[in-house]
């Protein structure tokens, strides 16, 4: 008597880890966020309660302790509030998934669609950064980015990250930018001439390092309506991102012989640390 193969729980298990590890490798703004919650996602947790202490109390020691307060706490919400669904159809699912040249095609092109919209949910946490590392011009005049001052700007960025405590020698840097900034920084002599020498130290994804920030890039944010562009820098500590692919099933289609794949991502993210994102507001 034959055995007939159940492959239903094999192929959502294969498809679900294939899908989360490319959108890891694939989308931008997931380089400049941090995972610490994603356990609790992992669990079936859509809403993580994250209690943190904004101020510790500290002093030299002379035998007594002065009077001092208990440590402040805020206490903020990581809800996976956010949704995006892919779906495919393929003649033959088993198939599809052992075929490897079908499979990345198939991959890719739903990674691309989850990718733009992770992307710019996550660049829309440039409004918590902390009021003091927001760089903008007059209400009248507009900072002009060009190839002549794009790394002095990028440096105060930098400073600004420094000041405020979230670049260390052990944090490094990052900051987002559109094709079009991308294109000012390649003619300017300082991105140039430094990225080449930092290639081995500079993160995955990076197309090299200007004023101690790894530079990432993607056209799908930080262009604005009228030549408008915002330029977000921070550390990893800034922001904290947390996924479930909520749904993964497979249906037959209904007027052919094809199995319909098709998928519920949905996920969240929260600025836990203000000071640990910056923004540059400018035009070109």
């Amino acid at each position: 008597m034959s055995q007939q193969t159940n492959y239903s729980s094999l192929i959502v298990s294969t498809w679900s880890k294939k899908i989360n590890a490319g959108l890891d490798k694939t989308c931008t703004m997931l380089q400049c966020v941090n995972r610490d919650y994603q356990a609790e996602a992992d669990n079936g947790t859509s809403e993580i309660k994250i209690a943190t202490p904004e101020s510790v109390a500290t002093g030299a020691y002379t035998g007594t302790l002065p009077a001092y307060s208990a440590a402040t706490v805020s206490s903020k919400t990581l809800k996976l509030d956010q949704s995006l669904y892919f779906a495919f159809s393929v003649p033959d699912i088993v198939q599809a998934q052992t075929n490897v040249q079908l499979t990345d095609t198939i991959l890719t092109k739903a990674q691309k669609a989850i990718d733009e919209g992770i992307d710019k949910y996550i660049f829309t946490m440039h409004q918590y950064a902390d009021s003091a590392n927001i760089i903008e011009g007059e209400s009248t005049t507009a900072i002009t980015l060009d190839k002549t001052n794009v790394y002095s700007h990028f440096v105060s960025l930098a400073k600004l990250l420094k000041n405020s405590g979230a670049i260390t020698p052990q944090k490094q840097g990052w900051v987002v930018v559109h094709p079009d900034v991308e294109e000012i920084l390649l003619l300017c002599e300082q991105f140039s001439g430094s990225s080449n020498e930092s290639d081995k130290a500079k993160k995955e994804g990076s197309i090299g390092r200007i004023a101690g920030l790894d530079v990432f890039v993607s056209n799908n944010v930080g262009k604005g309506e009228d030549d408008e562009y915002i330029i977000m820098a921070g550390t990893t500590e800034g922001i904290t991102y947390a996924s479930q692919l909520k749904k993964f099933e497979q249906i037959r289609a209904e007027q052919s012989f094809d199995t319909v794949v098709r998928g519920l991502y949905t996920f969240g993210a929260v600025a836990l640390n203000p000071k640990a994102l910056a923004v540059l507001k400018c035009e070109i």
